[in-house]
């Protein structure tokens, strides 16, 4: 039994809260009240006390595999980026994206991540999480266009799933159709199918570049010049859909599906992605790879949950949520539509992402019943203006950091 109490605590679903206290039993939060009462009523629970009280941070969208690549020039555009990480990934193997993951985990734990929503490729990562401590979900990826291939790539990944019981440890599984250029829209059904049945989560990247827009509307540009050869096209006789990215997949998008990036879409498109369960936002990788940063205001104002992601190093530069955080927080005033709050960017890095990952139920909030995922702050300054107060969490960064507990346990 454990009391964490706080100067302020910051509960993310309920206002903050002065001198209050959490008692932790089992890993999970029992009550949340004032110090005072839960001293009283647990006389002989352990305390430890801190300046301000968070959850636990998510980043809601990253590739731990590529966690040891250094960031790709991004010169001649999205595509000739694209082609880049594929030649750069050849050069790796299954035992290097593995240790680079495993040293990338030990330091997200460090930064208060205690969960991530990772794609991955190559399936010796799902044992990677199977041994980690973190809450996370991991998407296996899922890339062909060729129709003859389809039912073999289903299979094969229901094997390696099916390998742990579709569920491994602390994280839970789920599917990721890459993207609408590099998976058919049979593939999305057949994974759509495949998650309901065996109940996995479901992600994708849609809408993050303008040569994705071109390829899906039109059936020109970069990636028909330059990723696949005319050879490959003529076989699966590709046709453009005449439509947005968003428009393609609009009958396959639902709550049970989180989508990613979604830079590129229209006024139209915000009501389609509003079926998603959430949409996550890398600005820093879309910036590196398109200038661009996607409508979030707008999507929040339509009720659109956005949450935040690093994306891969390849893009990004880095896996730190706390950059992410300061970037948007940098731009908020940027955005298109209106300026971003500061309470905004860090609901986006935790219930909201929380929700992105499909585990809103046992994370990204302090509430009674859910996992006891703590950091604990001390800042400079302490504002009576909660905005102002986020804006200095923000800032401060991961050198706030007093503590951090996962699972009820202090492991920082």
């Amino acid at each position: 039994m454990k009391i964490v109490s706080a100067e302020l605590l910051l509960p993310i679903t309920s206002p903050l809260r002065r001198n209050s206290a959490i008692a932790i039993r089992a890993g999970k939060i029992l009550e949340i009240s004032t110090r005072k009462s839960l001293k009283k009523k647990y006389p002989k629970a352990q305390e430890f006390h801190y300046q301000l009280l968070i959850p636990g941070l998510i980043n809601a969208h990253t590739h731990l595999e590529l966690s040891g690549f250094k960031r790709l020039s991004a010169d001649g555009g999205f595509t000739d980026w694209l082609i880049r990480l594929i030649r750069e990934k050849r050069k790796w193997d299954s035992a290097s994206y593995a240790r680079a993951a495993q040293k990338q985990i030990k330091n997200q734990l460090k930064l208060g991540i205690t969960s991530l929503g990772d794609v991955v490729s190559d399936p010796v990562m799902l044992e990677v999480h199977h041994q980690s401590p973190l809450f996370s979900t991991a998407f296996y990826e899922l890339i062909e266009i060729r129709e003859q291939n389809l039912n073999p790539k289903i299979d094969i990944a229901k094997a390696h799933l099916a390998e742990f019981n579709f569920a491994i440890g602390r994280t839970k599984l789920g599917l990721s159709p890459h993207t609408p250029y590099t998976a058919s829209r049979l593939l999305y059904q057949q994974a759509k199918e495949m998650s309901a049945a065996c109940g996995l989560c479901l992600c994708t990247h849609l809408a993050e570049s303008e040569d994705e827009v071109e390829f899906i509307r039109s059936g020109t540009g970069p990636i028909i010049e330059r990723l696949y050869s005319k050879e490959l096209l003529m076989k699966i006789k590709f046709q453009p859909a005449f439509c947005s990215p968003a428009q393609y997949l609009a009958d396959l998008i639902d709550e049970d599906m989180t989508l990613i990036h979604c830079v590129e879409v229209s006024e139209s498109d915000l009501e389609i992605i509003s079926k998603a369960r959430a949409v996550v936002h890398c600005p820093r990788s879309n910036l590196h790879l398109t200038g661009k940063l996607a409508p979030v205001p707008k999507m929040l104002d339509a009720g659109i949950p956005v949450a935040l992601g690093t994306d891969s190093p390849a893009s990004a530069g880095d896996t730190n949520l706390w950059n992410e955080m300061k970037k948007v927080l940098e731009l908020r005033k940027d955005y298109p539509g209106r300026e971003l709050k500061p309470f905004e960017i860090l609901q986006m890095a935790t219930i909201n992402a929380a929700r992105a990952v499909f585990r809103e139920k046992e994370l990204g909030s302090l509430e009674k019943g859910k996992l006891a995922n703590l950091i604990g702050l001390k800042l400079e300054r302490i504002s009576v203006s909660l905005n102002r107060l986020i804006s200095a969490i923000i800032s401060s960064g991961a050198d706030s950091i007093q503590a951090i507990f996962l699972n009820g346990e202090l492991i920082h």
